[in-house]
């Protein structure tokens, strides 16, 4: 039995034009979630929540990781959904993975402490609390690289997601 830790945002969901409509909304502006994520600009936060809240039912499913999910609970592994929101935008994670019949063990989110870490500092907080053979997916090679270099002897297989391909991460 493995334990996959599996990204939410940009990995089981593309969210990105949740976030394209709440900085249209908000700001007057059209970016997607990487160029939100480099912004210096204010409020932040705001832009998140109404992505994640209003425009929800503008995630797109990744019907091949939500596929490739299924098939790994189904030969019995145990899965994590692990998003770096705010447990109060949870029920709308959950309606979305139960719209698409995912079943998982369990959603992991943070709490108002955790909102100000960074998310791979989040990420690598959550992963320290697993022992066995892990599984990591996630859309961004940073957060791979970053928790990789904190647990280099811990038993973890990294996957880069990115659209519908699943690429085991090499990390030299």
């Amino acid at each position: 039995m493995k334990i996959l830790l599996v990204d939410y945002d940009n990995t089981l969901f593309d969210t990105n034009e949740c976030i394209k409509a709440s900085a249209k909304e908000l700001w007057g502006l059209e970016i997607n979630e990487e160029e939100l994520r480099k912004t210096k600009k204010k409020g932040k936060s705001v832009i998140y929540s109404l992505a994640y809240t209003k425009y929800s039912h503008l995630a797109k499913p990744n019907y091949t990781m939500i596929n490739y999910i299924k098939n790994k609970v189904r030969e019995g592994n145990v899965v994590f959904v692990l998003t770096a929101r705010h447990c109060s935008v949870r029920p709308y994670v959950d309606f979305s993975l139960l719209s698409y019949s995912v079943i998982v063990s369990g959603i992991i989110c943070r709490n108002d402490e955790e909102m100000k870490m960074k998310d791979e500092e989040w990420k690598a907080k959550i992963i320290q609390l697993f022992e066995g053979e892990i599984e990591l997916y996630d859309d961004k090679e940073e957060n791979l690289r970053y928790i990789y270099n904190l647990y280099k002897n811990k038993n973890i297989k990294y996957f880069l997601v990115k659209g519908d391909k699943i690429i085991e991460y090499d990390m030299n």
